[in-house]
C-alpha cells in the first residue's frame, strides 16, 4: 500500500456523460474520460506517459491498454490492463500508478474505465451482458447460480438470517443514494423514490428487488496522477492517496467465507492502520454499492456500525448529506451509474476539492472509498485526503 507521505497525488479527474450513449464504443468512452482528466489537470496529451485501464466487461479485449493508447495516439512508457473484478479495480489501478511514478517508469499516468454496457448489449437482453468467465461456472451454473444478482441474493439472505435484518435495512440504502443522485446533474436516475416505490419494484432474486440492484450504464471515468505540484492546474487541487488496503479470500461462491470472514474487514483495518486513522476521522463514505447488501456488509466490516446495525445507521440519517458520514453523495452505482467504481473515486476527489456544488460535504478532509470484485472476493479500502 502507498506509504503515508507519498508525494504522488490525483491531479485530474474526468467523467463522460452517463446513462445511454448510443454510438459510443468502449474505446471512445475511455478516451473521452482520459482527455477530460488531462484537461482538468492542465496537461497536454503529449505529457501522458503512463496508461492503466480495465477492459470492458461486455466486450472484453485482452490488450485494451494498447488499443486505447493507439486510439489516443500516444506511446506511453508504462501501460497495462488491470482486472481484479468490480469496483476494487479502480483503486488497484491507482496503486499501480503510484508505484510506477515512484519507481520512475512514468511521470504522468492516467487510470481509466468505461464501456457501453447499456447500449452495447444485444437487443432484448436484460441486466449486464457479460462475456468473460469467472472460473467457477462448471461447479455453479448447473445448480442455477450464474451472473451477479443470484450470488449477492444469497449473501443478502444470509445477512437477513444472521442478524434478523429486514427489507427496511436494504431499502434505506437505495433511498439515500437516490436522494443524493437527485443533486447530481450527471446521474442516470433522477426520479425520486419512496419506500413504497422500493417495495413495489419487482423481485429479481429474493430477497433482492430491482432497486436493490445497481444500474447498467454507458459512461466512463478517469484519473490522472503525478507528483504533487507538477500539474499546471493542480497546485492546491491535488488529492493524496493516504493508504490502500486489500484482501482476497476466494473466487467461487462455494468457497466464500461467512460474512464475518469476508476480506473487507482486513482491507479496512490495513488501510486505517497504515494511515493512523479510524472511521471517526472520515467525512465521506463512498462505498461499494453494486447491491444494497454490499453497503450494509461494508459499513459493518469497516467499523462504521456494529454487525447487523448498518441498516439502523443508514435510517438514522448519519449517511445523508449533513450527517456524520454521507454515503455516495454522487448517487453511487445504484443511482448515478455503474462505471466500475471509478466515479466513486472521481466524486471523492471532487468533494475533497470543494467542487461538488449542491451536494458538497462541508468541511470534508478525508474520504474512504471501498470496493470489491466478484462477490466480496477481492476487497479494497482506500483513504483519500485533502493536502
Amino acid at each position: 500500500m502507498p506509504a503515508v507521505g507519498s508525494d504522488v497525488v490525483i491531479a485530474g479527474i474526468g467523467e463522460t456523460p452517463v446513462g445511454r450513449l448510443p454510438g459510443w464504443s468502449p474505446v471512445e468512452i475511455q478516451a473521452a474520460a482520459v482527455l477530460a482528466a488531462l484537461r482538468d489537470a492542465g496537461f497536454a496529451l503529449s505529457d501522458l506517459d503512463g496508461l492503466i485501464n480495465l477492459d470492458p466487461y461486455a466486450t472484453p479485449n485482452s490488450m485494451f491498454s494498447s488499443t486505447l493508447a493507439e486510439h489516443l495516439g500516444v506511446a506511453p512508457r508504462f501501460a497495462c490492463t488491470v482486472d481484479v473484478g468490480g469496483t476494487v479495480t479502480g483503486m488497484t489501478m491507482l496503486q499501480q500508478a503510484v508505484w510506477a511514478i515512484e519507481s520512475g517508469y512514468c511521470d504522468v499516468a492516467a487510470c481509466v474505465y468505461g464501456e457501453n454496457a447499456l447500449t452495447g448489449r444485444p437487443v432484448g437482453a436484460q441486466g449486464l451482458h457479460m462475456h468473460n468467465l469467472l472460473g467457477g461456472e462448471e461447479w455453479e451454473e448447473p445448480f442455477g447460480l450464474h451472473g451477479m444478482v443470484i450470488p449477492y441474493a444469497l449473501l443478502a439472505q444470509r445477512y437477513l438470517d444472521l442478524y434478523g435484518a429486514t427489507d427496511a435495512d436494504l431499502a434505506a440504502v437505495a433511498l439515500v443514494t437516490r436522494r443524493h443522485a437527485l443533486l447530481n446533474d450527471n446521474a442516470q436516475m433522477r426520479k425520486p423514490m419512496t419506500l413504497e416505490d422500493y417495495r413495489a419494484s419487482r423481485l429479481i432474486s429474493s430477497p433482492l428487488r430491482l432497486f436493490d440492484c445497481s444500474l447498467v450504464s454507458d459512461g466512463g471515468g478517469a484519473l490522472v496522477l503525478t507528483r504533487a505540484g507538477r500539474a499546471p492546474q493542480g497546485r492546491g487541487r491535488g488529492v493524496a492517496i493516504r493508504a490502500i488496503g486489500m484482501k482476497t479470500t476466494h473466487n467461487s461462491v462455494a468457497l466464500m467465507p461467512d460474512i464475518p470472514g469476508l476480506g473487507m474487514a482486513a482491507a479496512g483495518a490495513d488501510a486505517f492502520d497504515a494511515a493512523g486513522l479510524g472511521p471517526e476521522d472520515i467525512q465521506i463514505a463512498n462505498l461499494h454499492d453494486a447491491f444494497t447488501i454490499s453497503v450494509l456488509v461494508s459499513l459493518e466490516a469497516l467499523g462504521f456500525a456494529r454487525p447487523g446495525e448498518g441498516g439502523a445507521l443508514v435510517r438514522s440519517g448519519a449517511m445523508d448529506l449533513g450527517g456524520r458520514w454521507p454515503l455516495n453523495p454522487h448517487g453511487g452505482l445504484l443511482s448515478q451509474a455503474h462505471i466500475g467504481g471509478m466515479l466513486h473515486i472521481t466524486e471523492a476527489v471532487r468533494q475533497l476539492r470543494g467542487e461538488a456544488g449542491r451536494r458538497q460535504v462541508e468541511g470534508a478532509r478525508r474520504a474512504l472509498v471501498s470496493g470489491n470484485g466478484g462477490i466480496f472476493s477481492v476487497c479494497g479500502a482506500m483513504i483519500l485526503e485533502k493536502p
